[in-house]
């Protein structure tokens, strides 16, 4: 067998990081290396990681390779397959997303470089691997890799567990979360169960499982027999971290109730760990009985951990753990187990057993002081047994057949459905990037919705002309009365005969290389019915021919739970398989949003969504737009409409905690007329608007000097772009100036989003 290279994606490296994570990877490469394979090793870390590589590739004595993601403060276009990747700044929808990204690009990288990997490992959390699980599917690169999730505990699994509310930010990177493990070749689970409730909080069908592999990894070193507890009361021990979902609180309230229950107990309560949340300690020892405070220990992190565990009763109160790695060293230690039984990682199927190797609970108070004194009482159990398995990695996988098309078969047809009304000015340049394209066989149908310009019956006349003569292969129809968007995207559909649907409003491009690549990705993938290209917006045709876009839509896809108040699924044109028309259409009664709420009702009926990673979509930015009338109270009358319109009950897994953003506008800036970007954020404000609004209430109380500097930026913006606040043209003219400087940007929108989080923002 020829050697085989895998890549881990990690931000936690034992022993440069602290966390169980970063030490489950470290014995998983040891264990690799220490069976001499013909492996090739490497561990790939995001930007700004605090781990050196070249002490990472000197810890494993140079059988490791690592890397380091770099990150770019521009377009890179020396991978571009027909568009441009979006820069950092373009991720508005979670932090996640532009990590996702430069992974990706570093990936790529090494493979221009000759470094192809056959498998590359993300972790679960932040969903980082949606970027190069997306590039691999659409054939734009990493073809040959299995890419792979391995389950720790995802943000969004965690967040109802750490009773905290979820916000923009969160919400992006639960969806990001979810649509890495439903999409990813392999995910790898540790213990079972924890498969089977990642995939019932996400709400995926139950053949999801079949891609899941469950292998026990090498924890620690094994004891045997166990040591003899010391002479001496033993201290109850608290040794994982204070956190919320760690419940030290039943912990402190347990221990105290077995103290108070039992007096003539001596020993003491010690929590020997990390602090992750300065309240909640506050809040725990604020638990603490007065009498009993002399008895509880608040050490940090012990430097003989092992030592203080062999005399001790190792309370582990955990409402979840995919592994929790400290109970299997506790016991190799010599300690005795009190496990909260209800957690996934103690649960019947997993090596810890009641009264063999551990006492367990049902996780409430009474319950753990019950377990601490059989724990208390009784002699020595056995340690825990375990076998770890060799990685999957290890043992080469064959991918899955992929549908192949025959060489001598007809290409699927694609139908355009270009919709116009009063816009025949930009309908050549549309038209053109459709010409351009390198998928030979299209059909375009242009729905003309009761156009009244005579400039746009000029333009449809001689597109008649040409239809009727045969020089032209444009299908022209002609509402005899304005119908709307929807209406007219609908009788498109009906005269449409291509296997694929793309619609395309008459003032956007398209370009060359997306309708191959998302047919070409879509007759492959059988499970996926849509191909959403991200957007770039442009104000002007020379904007658009240099890819100097000025501001961007970036997309996620099936994103069920973010999508019922953000559009995060798709801009208005993706490439559709025709057969999701046989039941479905565009909803006829909205004047708005009809692209949203056609997206976001395939996602609740479990139709699946690509995403490019490059901008294949190019949008005008222009006056008199749709969606320029789309202010606060109308955004929020439109989305009441859209919800109306699901089905009920929702689909299994909807996080209906996304409601309670559309009471919380993100960067606590007030809601502002909707732009193009707001619609792609579902009326989300940029931060730096929020921070300009402020500004201007303040220079209103000085009428002179904020009519001097309206005057100034008027002209700012271009011809043929809406009207917008002269403010907003301003700091948007700002922003790409900082843009251009990669040191100073990123540290500007900090400063902005501190000022807005201490309330400086706000109006």
């Amino acid at each position: 067998m020829s050697q085989r290279r895998v890549c881990l994606v990690t931000d936690e490296m034992y022993p440069f990081t602290a966390g169980g994570i970063g030490r489950v990877l470290h014995n998983l490469v040891e264990d690799s290396l220490r069976r001499e394979l013909d492996l090739e090793l490497h561990l790939l870390f995001p930007a700004r990681t605090t781990v050196n590589p070249r002490e990472v590739e000197r810890h494993f004595l140079g059988k490791v390779k690592a890397h380091v993601a770099s990150v770019r403060s521009e377009w890179d276009t020396s991978f571009d397959e027909g568009g441009v990747y979006p820069p950092p700044g373009a991720f508005t929808d979670t932090v996640c997303h532009a990590q996702s990204m430069e992974l990706l690009l570093e990936l790529r990288r090494l493979e221009e470089e000759g470094t192809r990997f056959d498998v590359i490992e993300f972790p679960d959390y932040r969903g980082w691997a949606f970027c190069a699980i997306q590039e691999k599917l659409l054939g734009c690169g990493l073809e040959g890799a299995q890419v792979v999730v391995r389950l720790h505990s995802t943000g969004g699994m965690l967040a109802p567990f750490e009773r905290q509310l979820l916000g923009w930010e969160h919400m992006g990177q639960f969806e990001l979360e979810r649509k890495a493990l439903l999409d990813a070749d392999l995910v790898i689970a540790h213990i079972p169960g924890v498969a089977e409730l990642n995939c019932s909080f996400y709400g995926f069908p139950d053949s999801w499982l079949d891609k899941v592999v469950r292998e026990f990894p090498p924890v620690a070193p094994k004891a045997d027999p166990v040591p003899p507890r010391g002479e001496g009361e033993p201290d109850l021990l608290f040794v994982t971290k204070i956190q919320n979902i760690k419940r030290t609180d039943v912990f402190v309230r347990g221990a105290a109730g077995f103290m108070r229950r039992f007096p003539e107990y001596r020993g003491k309560a010690v929590l020997a760990c990390h602090t992750a949340n300065s309240a909640y300690l506050a809040y725990v020892q604020a638990l603490i009985p007065e009498d009993l405070r002399s008895r509880f220990l608040f050490t940090g992190p012990s430097k003989d951990r092992d030592a203080l565990m062999r005399h001790g009763i190792v309370v582990i109160s955990s409402d979840y753990e995919s592994l929790n790695l400290t109970a299997y060293e506790a016991s190799s230690a010599g300690a005795t187990l009190v496990l909260n039984g209800a957690c996934v990682a103690f649960a019947p199927g997993s090596p810890f057993i009641d009264g063999v190797n551990c006492y367990t609970y049902g996780g409430s108070v009474d319950g753990l002081v019950e377990a601490l004194e059989r724990a208390w009482r009784a002699p020595a159990l056995l340690p825990v047994e375990w076998t770890a398995v060799p990685p999957y990695w290890e043992t080469p996988r064959a991918e899955p057949a992929l549908a192949r098309p025959d060489p001598d078969a007809d290409l699927p047809r694609v139908s355009v459905l270009i919709t116009n009304h009063n816009l025949g000015r930009f309908l050549p340049e549309t038209l053109a990037s459709i010409a351009d394209s390198n998928y030979p066989e299209i059909e375009v149908i242009i729905v003309d919705d009761a156009s009244t310009g005579a400039f746009d019956h000029e333009v449809l006349g001689r597109i008649e002309e040409a239809t009727q003569s045969g020089s032209s292969g444009v299908k022209l129809i002609r509402n005899p009365v304005n119908r709307g968007l929807p209406a007219s995207r609908n009788i498109g559909l009906r005269a449409a005969t291509g296997d694929y649907i793309l619609p395309l409003d008459a003032d956007d491009c398209i370009s060359p290389t997306f309708i191959r690549l998302a047919v070409e990705a879509l007759e492959r993938h059988r499970e996926f019915d849509v191909v959403v290209p991200s957007t770039g917006y442009f104000d002007s045709d020379e904007g658009r021919a240099q890819r100097r876009f000025i501001d961007y839509a970036l997309f996620i896809g099936d994103c069920p739970s973010l999508g019922m108040v953000a559009n995060r699924l798709s801009c208005a044109t993706s490439l559709m398989r025709r057969s999701l028309f046989e039941t479905l259409r565009y909803n006829e009664e909205m004047t708005s949003y009809e692209d949203w709420d056609l997206y976001l009702r395939l996602a609740h009926a479990g139709h699946r969504f690509l995403v490019t990673n490059a901008l294949h979509f190019h949008y005008r930015r222009r006056k008199g737009s749709m969606i320029s009338g789309v202010n606060p109270r109308r955004h929020q009358e439109l989305l009441f409409q859209l919800h109306q319109n699901l089905s009920r009950p929702l689909p299994s897994g909807v996080q209906l905690a996304a409601f309670l953003l559309l009471a919380t506008p993100p960067n606590g800036a007030r809601t502002a007329p909707a732009e193009p970007t707001s619609v792609a954020a579902g009326g989300e404000v940029p931060l730096r608007y929020g921070v300009v609004d402020t500004l201007n209430s303040t220079l209103k109380r000085l009428p002179m000097m904020h009519r001097l500097l309206k005057l100034a930026a008027s002209g700012l913006t271009p011809e043929g772009a809406e009207a917008r606040p002269t403010r907003y043209a301003l700091v948007d003219l700002l922003n790409r100036t900082l843009k251009a400087m990669p040191v100073v940007h990123p540290t500007m929108k900090q400063v902005m989003k501190t000022t807005s989080k201490l309330g400086m923002g706000r109006r």
